[in-house]
């Protein structure tokens, strides 16, 4: 929880990595709070960068500048349209204790700079979940170190990671975590149950804006592998990926073609998952994308559930996360709602960065 006392006449140093759709709705949601601030906490973003270029001014960008960039990139261009741009690579020599690095990327790249800014003195905000799902050997320092938060990696702005931590910080030991953690596998499995085909409801999906562009990225199940990676590690399960079974949502055979192929493939599924659900429906149940975590192992896949069930009665694209743990055993808590969109992606970077902002001065 943020103490508003010390928040107050405080600014956050922030360098934000990606200026996609989750970092320009946290570049607005931050020059909003800057204009409206009702706590005294402010935010100077010192740099941003692109995968091209960066933009970097120690004494903070101005609301002109963030705007220009901003502008920029709803164009489609890069930062290299900016004036003054550095090289990505001049990016950590620019780097001072202090400084809270925002990774909002989807880049298998930024760890080692993440982690050699943690070396620095500063804190770490990722919505990227690729640094934490990396192997072991170069994650665990993200989930040692104090200067860093995640709750955006799983279930966007839903308070998932800080419930986690709050149990354990309570002594609490977790026995398992299942949950539905994809909303664009949740929205199809929604629409699989009011009848929909397998290829009406992805073509559905991908029109609502919820797949990525190549759909099989969603249907092979590593974003939701990833996730569980991210919550076993969290509570002290480091488990590779080679301890979770995954089961991706389309045959190895539509792998090596093209987006368009694929698309124009994907009615040869119609069959058999229209068997499989109304072999759900039959057993009273309904089907449903999950993940199974413990201590040794996960499985990701199809799953029929109790229509009932809180992981049943899920609609569209919504995510729950049930964590079983010694102190709530018999009834194990649940979060739940919206687990995808920029905006509730950014508003959760935004409470980590202020959450991050007030630790990290309490500990200088």
């Amino acid at each position: 929880m943020i103490d508003n006392n010390e928040t107050t006449n405080r600014k956050a140093s922030v360098v934000l990595l990606g200026i996609g759709q989750v970092g320009r709705s946290l570049l607005r949601l931050i020059i909003d709070k800057n204009n409206n601030t009702r706590d005294g906490a402010l935010i100077d973003v010192i740099g941003v960068a692109d995968s091209h270029a960066a933009v970097l001014e120690g004494s903070g960008l101005s609301e002109a500048r963030l705007n220009e960039a901003l502008k920029i990139k709803d164009a489609g261009e890069t930062l290299e349209q900016m004036r003054g741009y550095l090289s990505l690579s001049e990016i950590t020599a620019a780097l001072s204790s202090g400084t809270i690095i925002v990774d909002v990327t989807a880049s298998n790249n930024t760890a080692s700079l993440l982690a050699s800014a943690l070396s620095h003195g500063c804190g770490v905000v990722l919505a990227n979940k690729r640094p934490l799902a990396t192997a072991w050997s170069m994650a665990k320092v993200f989930f040692s170190h104090p200067y860093v938060r995640y709750e955006a990696t799983v279930g966007a702005g839903l308070p998932v990671i800080s419930t986690l931590r709050n149990l354990l910080s309570c002594g609490d030991s977790f026995i398992s975590i299942k949950g539905v953690l994809s909303g664009t596998l949740g929205y199809m499995c929604s629409e699989l149950e009011r009848g929909a085909t397998y290829s009406q409801a992805l073509l559905s999906a991908r029109n609502l804006g919820y797949t990525e562009p190549d759909p099989r990225e969603d249907l092979m199940g590593t974003d939701v592998l990833r996730k569980a990676l991210i919550l076993a590690r969290s509570v002290g399960w480091p488990l590779e990926t080679d301890d979770i079974d995954v089961e991706p949502m389309f045959p190895d055979s539509l792998s090596n073609i093209t987006v368009d192929e694929f698309l124009s493939k994907i009615h040869t599924l119609d069959e058999e998952y229209a068997r499989r659900t109304d072999e759900a429906r039959v057993a009273g149940r309904t089907l449903r994308y999950v993940a199974k975590i413990e201590k040794t192992k996960a499985v990701v896949g199809l799953s029929q559930e109790e229509r009932d069930s809180s992981l049943g009665a899920l609609s569209g694209a919504e995510n729950i996360v049930i964590f079983h743990t010694h102190f709530y055993d018999t009834m194990p808590i649940a979060v739940s709602g919206p687990g995808a969109g920029p905006l509730v992606t950014a508003a959760g970077v935004l409470g980590d960065i202020l959450d991050l902002d007030v630790h990290m001065r309490r500990g200088r």
